[in-house]
């Protein structure tokens, strides 16, 4: 997943990290980043640079705010397995404002991209499949575990509707399909996020194989 960037404020300098973009610019120059000049975005270019980047982070007290962020997915991700739909809905709200801006916090798109990168933690657990064709449509986001004793997902995200509607769309067109050869936990997760209130809510079941 990509992430919007504005590199133009960086002064290359460790003494004072101003924004994320600041910290995202700085791991863009280490080479932990990928930038895109077209779209103005970052990403984490594979999993090898993935694990090293999550390392340097800890380690290093110069990316405080980024271990900030990824601790905010690594508890986004418990809570949506323990099926905290409080907790999650609440970590979503906090996760989009971080990687949006006022221009673009009510756009659909933008918010399915911030939801998305707001999981990004689940790669250290997970492969992550967006947009995948399964039963009578596609999903949204697929999490499939390459860990033991940690259950499989299916994500489905509503823009002004219901986190109740994103959930019945799993099951209605049959979703899970995917993982019909999965033989542990499935979590169907709907989430929407309402325009008017700026909030997001969460519905999860478990289906317990």
């Amino acid at each position: 997943d990509s992430v919007e960037v504005d590199v133009g404020s960086f002064l290359n300098t460790l003494d004072k990290f101003e924004s994320k973009d600041d910290v995202f610019t700085y791991q863009i120059h280490l080479g932990y980043l990928n930038y895109n000049f077209e779209e103005q975005t970052c990403c984490i270019p594979n999993e090898e640079v993935r694990q090293e980047w999550v390392r340097s982070v800890k380690l290093s007290p110069d990316y405080k705010k980024l271990m900030e962020i990824i601790n905010a997915s690594k508890k986004l991700l418990d809570a949506t397995v323990e099926g905290n739909e409080d907790a999650v809905a609440k970590a979503l709200d906090a996760a989009h404002t971080e990687v949006t801006n006022p221009l673009t916090y009510n756009d659909e798109h933008c918010f399915q991209s911030a939801i998305c990168l707001a999981y990004f933690y689940a790669n250290t657990r997970y492969t992550l499949f967006k947009e995948l064709p399964t039963g009578k449509g596609y999903a949204d986001l697929v999490l499939i575990p390459y860990l033991p004793n940690i259950p499989a997902m299916v994500i489905e995200l509503k823009h002004n509707k219901s986190a109740g509607s994103a959930l019945q769309q799993i099951k209605d067109k049959n979703y899970c399909q995917a993982l019909n050869n999965y033989k542990g936990d499935l979590l169907f997760v709907g989430v929407n996020y309402d325009e008017k209130t700026k909030e997001h809510s969460c519905k999860i079941e478990r289906l317990v194989n």
